[in-house]
């Protein structure tokens, strides 16, 4: 027979006394103001507190609410830890009142700073530091460190944070195997500019999935320019996320970012994952980001050590680097199973010979592999190109296992490459099925390592076993140039120049004679529901 520990009575009438504690806390709102008096009781506009360091002082209970006056500046760094939790339903909220957002001016600190904490709500505030230059610290920081439990009910709504050294919104965990890290956390509506490392970020180490369930919606990053002292790695990001599992950014717009980045072994990209699994980055704009110097400054990017991530139904113009990218650096996890899907890029690789779709892995033992680039449309000219030669795919190396191009559309123009490849892979390595190429100035020009193909149809059959490639112009309905949206909800409706006329002769030719291992999402690029009997080409539906 087994018998249950016991439970020494004091303890649970400990419990049942706290719990008691909580449940009949009736939530109070705190106001602060310039105007106010710490010494005040800090209950009303009339009786508010004065400072910051008053805030820090006070212990508050789930439910409670501290209200900064809002279009005032507050110096000072906001303090929280485990003592001011909420619960579940009931976060400790910090925000705003009157019209605006309150500026917590944090100069050389960090504006607001968790530890160990869950269910704190964070919003209408702005958080302001003395520069990237100055500061070396992050805007909005939550850390952890424990062992027992997720910290988790984390939300950052409607909220700037610009002028930090490192990111501008971060989320991070004690490098510890044993440390859990965070769980349900919202960032929404949120911008971040004017930092140094990046916009939106979360790191825990580089051997687990520490942090879980993750939600970045409808939040820029922009003018994040880099560190100009900092060579050993890359800086100037938009939105990067590790070690998270279970994440979804989506709605979300990146720009000029990574001016500054001064490192050569790595550069910065827009919106990327790394060391993230169940990853989805959907509906985003990421253009005119930067490298900095030599490598990247892409639109978005699935990065080491990432499985069973997607790209899909984003926008990537104008930018420096790829505009998707799959890149496997070497990290402490193998990388697998992902997918860029359902996407348009426009005039992206205008610097260092990047392609709008690029694919690197860097060893023998860190591959690419079983991933997937399918049904995207790539638009490349030659003319938007600021050094090196633009292309459709870029293959870098030849460290690739088990990769499927395919049902995508590559344009070029104006001397842009349709193919850059530096080596010359292993066809059973990574194979290319059913794509149309086309060049609107007639050159069809293609690098295969060593190997030049007199025409694309030579280089296919090196490729593809003798069968023909798709060699017409797609017929779009009329995409017109390069267009910055901004409003990442109009994606679909301003991109529609990009869907095939009723009439294009990829609609009268297209004729799919095997099965290929290529899972559809539920909708093509512009919403057209997607079934067994609706096939879909770079990413428009096609009955």
């Amino acid at each position: 027979m087994l018998y249950a520990k016991r439970i020494p009575v004091f303890i649970l009438l400990l419990f049942v006394f706290a719990n008691n504690v909580f449940a009949q806390h009736k939530p109070v709102t705190y106001y602060i103001s310039p105007s106010g008096n710490d010494k005040h009781n800090g209950l009303s506009p009339l009786q508010s507190w004065k400072s910051i360091s008053k805030l820090n002082t006070h212990s508050f209970q789930p439910g409670d609410k501290i209200l900064l006056q809002a279009g005032k500046i507050f110096n000072g760094s906001v303090k929280l830890d485990s003592a001011h939790n909420g619960l579940t339903g009931k976060p400790v909220t910090i925000g705003s009142y009157g019209n605006g957002k309150a500026i917590i001016y944090s100069g050389s600190r960090t504006g607001i700073y968790g530890y160990n904490c869950s269910n704190i709500r964070i919003i209408n505030l702005t958080v302001r530091g003395n520069g990237p230059d100055s500061n070396q610290v992050a805007g909005i920081h939550f850390y952890t460190d424990r062992k027992d439990k997720y910290c988790s009910g984390i939300e950052i709504n409607n909220c700037e944070a610009s002028g930090y050294n490192q990111q501008g919104i971060f989320f991070s965990a004690a490098e510890d195997e044993k440390v859990t890290g965070y769980d349900h956390v919202r960032i929404v509506y949120c911008k971040a500019y004017n930092n140094g490392e990046a916009g939106i970020s979360s790191y825990a180490g580089q051997t687990l999935f520490h942090h879980k369930n993750f939600y970045i919606g409808y939040c820029k990053a922009y003018q994040n320019k880099g560190i100009l002292s900092k060579t050993n790695n890359h800086s100037g990001n938009g939105i990067v996320m590790g070690q998270v599992e279970n994440l979804i950014i989506e709605h979300c717009e990146a720009y000029e970012n990574g001016e500054n980045n001064r490192c050569t072994g790595g550069g910065p990209v827009g919106i990327w994952v790394w060391l993230c699994k169940n990853a989805v980055i959907q509906y985003c704009e990421s253009h005119h980001n930067h490298a900095g110097l030599t490598k990247d400054g892409g639109g978005f990017d699935i990065d080491g050590g990432a499985v069973d991530c997607i790209i899909q139904y984003n926008y990537s113009h104008d930018n420096e680097g790829a505009g998707y990218l799959l890149a496997e650096y070497g990290a402490g996890l193998p990388f697998s199973n992902n997918c860029i899907r359902f996407n348009i890029s426009r005039d992206d690789g205008r610097k260092n010979s990047y392609g709008a779709i690029s694919i690197w892995g860097v060893d023998t033992n860190n591959k690419v592999r079983n991933s997937f680039v399918h049904n995207n449309t790539i638009y490349v000219s030659g003319n938007t190109a600021i050094e090196g030669t633009p292309c459709a795919v870029r293959l870098m190396g030849p460290n690739f296992q088990n990769v499927l191009v395919a049902h995508n559309i590559f344009t070029s123009d104006a001397g842009a490459a349709l193919i850059n490849s530096t080596d010359e892979p292993d066809t059973g390595a990574i194979r290319f099925a059913d794509n149309n190429f086309y060049s609107y100035n007639k050159i069809w020009e293609i690098h295969w390592g060593r190997f030049e193909p007199s025409s694309i149809n030579a280089w296919f059959q090196l490729m593809s076993a003798g069968e023909k490639p798709i060699q017409v112009n797609p017929g779009f309905t009329g995409p017109g140039r390069s267009i910055t949206i901004g409003d990442t909800r109009k994606l679909r409706s301003v991109l529609a120049g990009y869907k095939l006329k009723p009439g294009s002769p990829l609609l009268r030719i297209l004729e799919f004679k095997r099965e290929l291992p290529i899972k559809y999402p539920a909708t093509d690029f512009f919403g057209h529901p997607l079934s067994s009997k609706t096939r879909a080409f770079a990413g428009i539906a096609i009955q």
